[in-house]
């Protein structure tokens, strides 16, 4: 919990949340860069072996896209404070 009752997140979380959202074509997404794009695609097309080797390289991007897998768009939405 936060005590200055904000969003606990990181900036840099709370962001690739938000290009996530955008990713799906969600409102309120924004525009996700050509890298971090490519990154959602891979995870998408990725086993459980190479998410994780995903995952020790972007943890950040990990996270938020694991967010997404058992939490959805609430998730996201949750993440990215909107």
């Amino acid at each position: 919990m936060n005590p200055s009752g904000g969003n606990p997140y990181d900036p840099a979380v709370r962001s690739l949340a938000g290009d996530l959202l955008g990713y799906l074509r969600l409102p309120g997404g924004t525009m996700p860069s050509e890298f971090n794009y490519s990154i959602f695609e891979l995870w998408a097309k990725a086993d459980d072996i190479n998410k994780e080797k995903i995952a020790a390289g972007w943890p950040f991007v990990a996270f938020v896209l694991r967010t997404h897998d058992t939490d959805g768009e609430d998730g996201l939405r949750r993440i990215a404070g909107n």
